[in-house]
C-alpha cells in the first residue's frame, strides 16, 4: 500500500523538484522455536510462525525533511502442512498505551491530546490504556476476524507462499490458498510532525502489541477488552511488537522510544 501511495503521488506531481522516498529504517523477524512435542499438544500441522516488523520514514514528493511519516509494517506469517490446518488455530492481540497528539504554544508549553481513536468490541474509544486490553473490533477476539464475514478473513495470501506483499495478495474471504501458508498484515502511521497548522503540531504513537497464537479449540467465540475466556497459558506462542516514534519538539524530530510515553498515563 506504501509504494502504491508513493507512486502515485509521485505520478500525480510531475513538476515536482523534489521526489518522494522510502527509507526502511529497520527490520526484526522473529521466529516461533521450534516446537519440542507437538504429538502431545495436538499441534504438528503447524509448521512455522514468524513476526516480520518493519520500521520506514515515508516522505511525499516536495515534502520538507521534517513532515516525514514513521511506519511500523508488521507481517504475521503462519505455516501449515495443510490448509484444512489454517482453521485451527487463531490470532489475538493484546495493545497497550496511546496515540496522541502534541502541539507547541506560543508560551513554549506543549498542549496535548487523545482524539485518535479506533473501534474496540463494537464502540470507538481513543487509543490510551494504561494495561494491556484484547485488541479486536467485535465481539469475537480473533485479530483476523471480520465483522459480518468470517473469523480467519483478514488473512492474506499469494500464489507463491514466500511472497509476502499484501497490496496484491488474495484476502481468505475471497479464497483459501492452495498451500498452507497465510499472513496478517498491518500497518500502523500516523507518526509525525504535521504540516499546515497555525502552530507546531505533532501526531505521536507510543503503543506495544503482544500477538499470541493459540489452537482454535483453546479459545472462546466471544470475548471483551480484558480478554474473559482467554487462557494466555494456553497460547502456543506469543510475541511482541511496538509502534513508538514521538516528535520532540526541542530537538526538532522524531525520536523512536524505547518505553511508553509518560504521556499515556496524562
Amino acid at each position: 500500500m506504501i509504494a502504491l501511495l508513493l507512486s502515485f503521488a509521485i505520478a500525480g506531481t510531475a513538476s515536482a523538484q523534489t521526489p518522494g522516498s522510502i527509507k526502511e529504517v529497520s527490520r526484526r523477524t522473529v521466529t516461533m522455536p521450534k516446537q519440542k512435542n507437538c504429538q502431545a499438544t495436538d499441534t504438528c500441522d503447524l509448521k512455522s510462525a514468524k513476526l516480520i516488523d518493519r520500521k520506514i520514514k515515508v516522505l511525499l514528493p516536495d515534502e520538507p525533511a521534517q513532515y516525514a511519516n514513521y511506519m511500523s509494517d508488521i507481517r504475521f506469517v503462519l505455516e501449515f502442512s495443510k490448509p484444512s490446518a489454517i482453521e485451527r488455530y487463531g490470532l489475538v492481540q493484546y495493545i497497550q498505551g496511546c496515540m496522541f497528539g502534541s502541539t507547541l504554544k506560543s508560551d513554549g508549553n506543549i498542549e496535548y491530546s487523545f482524539t485518535h481513536a479506533h473501534k474496540n468490541f463494537g464502540d470507538y474509544k481513543p487509543i490510551k490504556y494504561k494495561t494491556p486490553i484484547v485488541d479486536s473490533d467485535q465481539a469475537d477476539p480473533l485479530l483476523t476476524a471480520f465483522d459480518g464475514y468470517g473469523r480467519f478473513d483478514l488473512y492474506r495470501w499469494n500464489k507463491d507462499s514466500a511472497d509476502l506483499d499484501a497490496e496484491n495478495a488474495t484476502w481468505y474471504f475471497d479464497a483459501p490458498p492452495p498451500h498452507g501458508t497465510v499472513f496478517f498484515a498491518d500497518l500502523i502511521s500516523n507518526t509525525g510532525l504535521q504540516e499546515g497548522t497555525p502552530s507546531p503540531s505533532a501526531r505521536n504513537s507510543s503503543v506495544e502489541f503482544e500477538t499470541c497464537l493459540f489452537k482454535i479449540s483453546d479459545l472462546p467465540n466471544t470475548s471483551d477488552p480484558q480478554g474473559t475466556g482467554i487462557d494466555k497459558n494456553k497460547a502456543i506462542w506469543c510475541t511482541t511488537w511496538d509502534h513508538k516514534f514521538v516528535y520532540n519538539f526541542k530537538q526538532g524530530k522524531v525520536i523512536q522510544e524505547k518505553a511508553i510515553s509518560p504521556i499515556c498515563d496524562m
